[in-house]
């Protein structure tokens, strides 16, 4: 009975330090799953979540109060860390989050072995990348700093060449870099093959094959009607590849959508890449979009996705006036670019 008493006394987040419970390592495993069934409600789901942390802190507590020289005292030490600093995190509390992060990195050189070693490096790095800050730049340079020393120590770590590739999706503004980092990636890959994230990289470089050079889109829309970007060329042309399937794409377009419809200049050609028609209809209408859109149902495995190696959505291509691709993927900035390539002649 006093087994499942506690996990649930501690996902109330009830302060078990206090109390004289025992924690056992199947106890302290017992919280591995994450949350699932949040409330629809923010506050709520925040309540949750911080109680869910809570308990991995105060279970931790306890089994290194009543194990401190088991087996697992350090990897207990090292979940501790980093529940404080998600719950730091969720609360917005930027100094206990460094706290524990500089924690983490002293557990590094207290590892008991490699493998532990690259664990713990690992989950302070996947924390650091989730406080990167807000200027763009900085948040890059911080996930490619700490993705490529990862993979110094570690290059036949599996997780080495996923990191160097979620790194470079932050360099779609540098684009030299992203190359570097993709090829890098790549090369480590070699050694431990992963066929999906293989093919995600080939995608990117030839996403980056694409840039300043025409782009060959041509399909027939909804209406029937023949659509061909090498007819629009004296235009600043976004193509924008989404889904009405996907929630992210759903918040970012709107906000798209009412900018390009009050700027001068600029034309909007849609590639859908959902299986289903009858949402895409349903999107459009609901956002007022207007603009051509190529669909053919085959969702990731569309021609048009594959042949562009997108493998992100919402993807936003900017083409200049001369039918050329400038940008990888123009999302977070596309007001300022798009103004850059109207005045441009």
């Amino acid at each position: 009975m006093k087994e499942k008493l506690i996990p649930i006394l501690c996902l109330l987040g009830i302060n078990l330090g206090t109390q004289i419970l025992h924690a056992d390592w199947a106890e302290v495993t017992a919280l591995d799953l994450p949350l699932t069934k949040l409330s629809a409600n923010p506050a709520k789901a925040k309540s949750s979540m911080a109680a869910h942390f809570t308990a991995q802190i105060n279970v931790n507590k306890i089994f290194l109060r009543d194990f401190p020289h088991d087996s697992k005292s350090y990897e207990s030490k090292v979940r501790l860390e980093v529940a404080k600093a998600r719950l730091a995190s969720l609360e917005k509390n930027s100094r206990d989050v460094d706290d524990s992060l500089e924690r983490l990195m002293l557990l590094e050189k207290q590892a008991p072995d490699s493998a532990q070693r690259a664990e713990t490096m690992f989950r302070r790095i996947s924390l650091q990348w989730q406080n990167l800050g807000d200027d763009a730049d900085v948040r890059r340079d911080r996930a490619v700093t700490s993705a490529r020393v990862f993979s110094r120590e570690f290059p036949n770590d599996r997780r080495a060449p996923r990191l160097l590739a979620e790194a470079s999706t932050l360099c779609d503004n540098n684009p030299e870099l992203k190359r570097r980092l993709v090829n890098e990636a790549l090369a480590l890959e070699n050694t431990s093959p992963d066929p999906s994230l293989k093919l995600r990289l080939e995608d990117d470089l030839r996403r980056l094959d694409q840039l300043g050079k025409p782009v060959p889109l041509n399909f027939r829309d909804a209406d029937g009607a023949t659509i061909d970007l090498s007819n629009y060329r004296g235009d600043v042309v976004a193509v924008v590849f989404w889904a009405a399937e996907s929630a992210p794409c759903l918040v970012w377009i709107r906000d798209f959508a009412n900018y390009s419809s009050i700027t001068p200049g600029l034309k909007v050609i849609g590639v859908s890449l959902d299986q289903d028609q009858n949402d895409l209809k349903a999107a459009t209408k609901a956002l007022h979009i207007d603009w051509p859109t190529a669909f053919d149902g085959k969702g990731w495995q569309s021609p048009l996705a594959r042949g562009f190696g997108i493998n992100a959505l919402p993807t936003l291509w900017l083409i200049d006036k001369h039918g050329c691709l400038q940008s990888l993927n123009a999302r977070e900035n596309y007001q300022l670019k798009i103004k850059e390539l109207l005045l441009q002649r």
